[in-house]
């Protein structure tokens, strides 16, 4: 009566549909994942095991774990200190 059928019987407004879900949904999901991965990274996080480690907090690891000896942290300890290098992502 007011024209909205093209002879398929109404099947052409659900393909439509499900061309347009085709389109716009995979864009949907690679925007939310893009946003969730800066929102990562603006935390801090960066992904999986990633952390943020000064490099004090890197060499008392290193330390702990036994891969240097103490004369050799301290030596560590003492430099960063002179050269005001606290920080930093590793």
């Amino acid at each position: 009566m007011w024209g909205w059928d093209d002879g398929t019987g109404g099947w052409g407004w659900i393909w439509m549909a499900v061309m347009m879900s085709l389109v716009w949904l995979p864009l949907l999901v690679a925007t939310i994942w893009v946003l969730t991965q800066l929102g990562r990274r603006a935390a801090g996080g960066g992904g999986e095991g990633d952390e943020r480690v000064d490099a004090r907090e890197l060499a008392r690891r290193t330390y702990a774990r036994g891969d240097i000896d103490r004369d050799r942290y301290l030596q560590i300890v003492e430099d960063l200190e002179r050269d005001g290098a606290h920080g930093g992502r590793t």
